[in-house]
């Protein structure tokens, strides 16, 4: 079968427009129309192969993308294809899954990292779905890539052996600084901990001796003598003679068993120790220790807890946070203590409140609340007067003066009773009277009569604005910078329309005044710019002269979804090595500084003769 160059034509604008598509999914429609072309006889499979090629070698992964996506789904339709892609699969791989170790897939890099791992998967379903066909092509690319790419066919990852290997040299330096770290940590643990048992033992001691607990307490054990337990016996024969609960209280002894004391101290509770000489120097050696332990080896045994919690070694972390728990328990034991003197103040400590006397303010204000309400039926009729009265008064100041004008023109014409209409004499419009004679004037004119006649001179105009009210609002609408607009009119502002009530953002607040707000802002259109006159205009003439929205570019549609690899590499960086590394710059810098180099060597060496020659 010949060849049809319609077919082969219209099968590569087929391939040309999925590749540059830049979809994500093949589109259905072509890519069947594709499959009939393909369906007709193997050359045109042949054609296809090699336009899908064609587009493999494109330097854009995009491209490289949608057609790898469509030789996938042709690998599974026919199988003159799948032979002529085994063939073809040592330049497949290099040009999907980068088997080249000097060069790196075409950007953008986002979709590089797209195509590798979709060729790695494609791999993977030919060899499940076809690989006894072609099991020793298969088992060659499987070894390949798992030697010399690190590809995990299970977790789909792709590493390179270089980025393999900065991978393990990476771990192991990182490795090598935690143990040196941990080392580090481990001998300052081991200098440091002497001291810090020490001051650990002196504040220790030191709390001990302020405030010694029941359990320290010696008494000694007195020798028994003969006489002693003679006295003993009867003292027992005497107590066993009387009744159980009356020995007990003539003894002292409490039960345990049948009382008990509870004491609850406030959370805040603050033990409390009187200075004196003989244990000023324990306080003070006790504060030492505090300061010693807050201000040097608390934040050092913090520093060690959070190097050795990312580091995670079991052992020394246990250690460290005991030398922690120690110092915190013993620092807060100290910090509950308050020391006092005899002259100290110490009614602040008293659980009692105190009551501050009564001023004679304020017996007067609770004698005038208390004092019965004997007139108020008295006193009915005159309040009732007073608030007749107040009334008024408010009626009285609510109405607006109304300006008064003593002497107008009308009471000048009071008794006059024939009255000629007034008149005025224009003015010549061709020119100013100072150059010109006025025409009224020179042809003996009276004038030209007022609208009203005499009525104007027996009426009295009194003009009346009423009372001026300051504007307290703004406009408040967004500006482009941001901002909100300022300006402080009544009613309408001339840039933003109609003024309304807005939030702090500049959002109408009323959603009935937002609706007002857009109507006019669509009726808000010239009256050379009316549709209906534009649409007339156009059925015409042909030509639209509507004006485009301001601020606003007709957006053009783009054929394609492609990434715009210029405007991928217009960075500033680019723009600025354009610049400085310009043939004529580099030039201009070189010239610069060889006249630099020839100005210090001729100050310098100038005057010998030696050099007499070289400082040209």
């Amino acid at each position: 079968m010949t060849l049809d160059y319609g077919t082969a034509s219209r099968a590569a604008q087929l391939v040309e427009r999925l590749t540059s598509t830049g979809e994500n999914e093949v589109d259905r429609k072509l890519f069947d129309e594709i499959e009939n072309i393909c369906k007709k006889s193997s050359i045109y499979i042949d054609r296809v192969h090699a336009l899908l090629f064609h587009q493999l070698k494109e330097k854009h992964s995009q491209i490289r993308l949608s057609a790898l996506r469509i030789c996938n789904r042709l690998f599974k339709k026919f199988e003159h294809f799948r032979k002529l892609i085994i063939v073809d699969i040592s330049i497949l791989l290099k040009l999907t899954v980068n088997t080249d170790a000097g060069r790196t897939l075409p950007p953008p890099k986002k979709f590089a990292t797209d195509l590798e791992l979709y060729s790695i998967r494609c791999i993977k379903e030919w060899n499940d779905e076809f690989g006894k066909d072609f099991k020793d092509e298969f088992n060659f690319v499987f070894k390949y890539l798992n030697k010399y790419k690190k590809i995990d066919f299970e977790s789909m990852t792709v590493r390179s052996i270089t980025n393999a290997r900065l991978l393990e040299d990476r771990e192991q330096r990182q490795r090598r600084l935690d143990d040196e770290k941990l080392k580090k940590i481990e001998t300052e643990i081991n200098e440091l901990e002497p001291e810090i048992t020490i001051a650990a033992r002196t504040l220790e001691s030191c709390l001990e001796l302020l405030i010694p607990i029941p359990e320290e307490f010696f008494i000694p054990e007195a020798e028994e003598e003969p006489s002693s337990m003679d006295s003993g016996r009867k003292i027992v024969t005497e107590i066993e003679s009387g009744d159980e609960n009356e020995r007990y209280r003539e003894t002292g002894i409490i039960d345990p068993a049948a009382h008990t004391v509870t004491v609850t101290l406030r959370p805040d509770f603050r033990k409390r120790v009187k200075k004196s000489e003989d244990n000023l120097a324990i306080i003070e050696s006790a504060n030492e220790q505090v300061k010693l332990i807050s201000d040097k080896y608390l934040p050092k045994i913090k520093k060690w807890l959070q190097d050795i919690a990312k580091i995670s070694n079991g052992e020394l972390l246990k250690r460290t946070i005991e030398l922690k728990r120690r110092l915190t328990d013993l620092t807060s034991r100290e910090n509950k203590i308050t020391y006092y003197e005899d002259g100290d103040d110490c009614s602040s400590d008293s659980d009692m409140e105190e009551v501050l006397p009564q001023s004679s303010a304020d017996d007067l204000l609770a004698q005038c609340l208390a004092k019965p309400d004997n007139n108020t039926e008295n006193d009915g009729s005159d309040r009732a007067d007073s608030e007749k009265v107040s009334e008024r008064d408010d009626n009285r100041n609510s109405v607006v003066a109304v300006p008064k004008l003593p002497f107008d023109i009308d009471l000048y014409h009071w008794e006059d009773e024939q009255l000629s209409a007034p008149r005025i004499l224009p003015t010549n419009q061709d020119g100013h009277s100072f150059w010109t004679s006025n025409s009224v004037m020179d042809t003996d004119c009276d004038g030209i009569v007022l609208p009203g006649g005499s009525e104007n001179l027996r009426t009295r105009v009194i003009e009346f604005t009423g009372k001026f009210e300051r504007v307290e609002r703004q406009c408040r609408a967004p500006l482009p910078s941001g901002r909100l607009c300022p300006r402080e009119d009544r009613f309408k502002c001339p840039f933003h329309g109609r003024i309304v009530l807005r939030d702090e953002l500049g959002r109408v607040v009323d959603p009935e005044n937002k609706e007002v707000l857009e109507k006019e802002k669509k009726q808000n259109v010239p009256e050379w710019q009316d549709p209906q006159l534009l649409r007339d205009i156009q059925r015409q003439t042909g030509v639209d002269l509507t004006m485009p929205k301001k601020g606003s570019r007709k957006n053009r549609k783009q054929s394609s979804n492609l990434t715009n690899l210029k405007k991928e590499q217009d960075t500033p960086r680019a723009r600025l090595e354009k610049k400085v590394f310009k043939k004529s710059s580099v030039k201009k810098v070189a010239k610069i500084l060889d006249g630099m180099d020839q100005r210090k060597f001729r100050d310098k060496f100038g005057d010998q003769f030696n050099y007499v020659h070289d400082t040209a």
